[in-house]
């Protein structure tokens, strides 16, 4: 029907301008639903890593979610047991060595580790026995390791243990076949003292969630501060008047007990917090004998 309008060659220009007007409608569209949705998640933070609680130190009340775990005893330490060297403090030593030393000492202790040319001066050859800072013997390694050489590379390793600190001495000695001795009497007898522990037990340990529920379930709330409806007397409308919600302000008295000495000291507890600790803004307007009568008040109810 439409041949009666239009000729062959005018349809197909209206074809053509039709198909047109689609595309130009159609790239639009396109745009809306392919590149605005990557342009909007593009300003989107990155997902945040989720982060593994890692294990810390034993504590009564540790941040990471530990097993419980009982307390335990800790002997005590005998400073003969520690100076005296023996196979098994070498070997311990050895160890502590090769993870904390060798990048500078060198694994025979040579002072020729892979860090050593970058030091000024180098560090210490331990096999021979000149030229130590501190003295080569017992006591003075160990202060060496736990104090550190200023103006040195060497920093102090007193983030080991006493003992672990006296197996590394030990080792160091090891080291160098030329005689070392223990130090002077004087130093010994500091060194034995400083080294000396009478044991202990190390507390029993809980997760944050287990000590949380154990808190919730032990904790009792104290009884709202409310006036009876029946009881008229001046302290108690005051009361009435200055409680906008019993159970908090109930909370908020047993924090603290130097509301109990004194009206003066009864505002200085409660104005700063208001409302958020229970009480009504209306205590702003209370004068000296509405405080005391408040005070008192709240005295005879809290010892209920």
């Amino acid at each position: 029907m439409i041949d009666n309008y239009v000729n062959a060659e005018e349809l197909k220009r209206l074809l053509s301008t039709l198909v047109v007007i689609m595309v130009m409608l159609a790239i639009p569209g396109l745009f809306a639903l392919i590149v605005v949705p990557g342009l909007r998640n593009a300003n989107e933070p990155r997902a945040q890593t989720p982060v593994i609680p890692v294990l810390g130190e034993p504590g009564w009340l540790d941040p990471t979610e530990f097993p419980p775990e009982r307390g335990r005893e800790i002997p005590p330490v005998d400073p003969k047991a520690l100076i005296t060297a023996s196979p098994e403090l070498i070997a311990k030593g050895k160890a502590l060595f090769e993870k904390n030393c060798i990048s500078c000492h060198g694994p025979a202790g040579h002072g020729d580790g892979p860090s050593a040319g970058t030091m000024n001066p180098r560090p210490r050859n331990f096999t021979s026995p000149d030229g130590w800072t501190n003295g080569f013997d017992l006591s003075a390694i160990f202060r060496t390791i736990s104090t550190g050489v200023q103006n040195t590379s060497m920093s102090p390793f007193d983030y080991l243990s006493k003992q672990n600190r006296m197996a590394l001495a030990h080792y160091v000695q090891s080291l160098g076949t030329f005689a070392h001795g223990t130090g002077s009497a004087g130093a010994m007898e500091a060194l034995s003292k400083e080294l000396a522990a009478p044991g202990g037990k190390t507390p029993n340990k809980i997760p944050v969630s287990m000590a949380m529920a154990k808190l919730e379930q032990e904790f009792t709330a104290p009884p709202p501060i409310e006036a009876s409806p029946d009881d008229h007397n001046p302290g108690a409308e005051v009361l009435r008047k200055a409680v906008m919600d019993p159970a908090r302000a109930a909370q908020t008295l047993v924090g603290t007990t130097s509301w109990q000495k004194g009206p003066k000291e009864l505002a200085a507890s409660i104005l700063p917090d208001i409302p958020g600790n229970g009480f009504s803004v209306d205590c702003a307007t209370l004068n000296s004998d509405e405080w005391k009568s408040l005070q008192e008040e709240l005295l005879k109810l809290t010892e209920k």
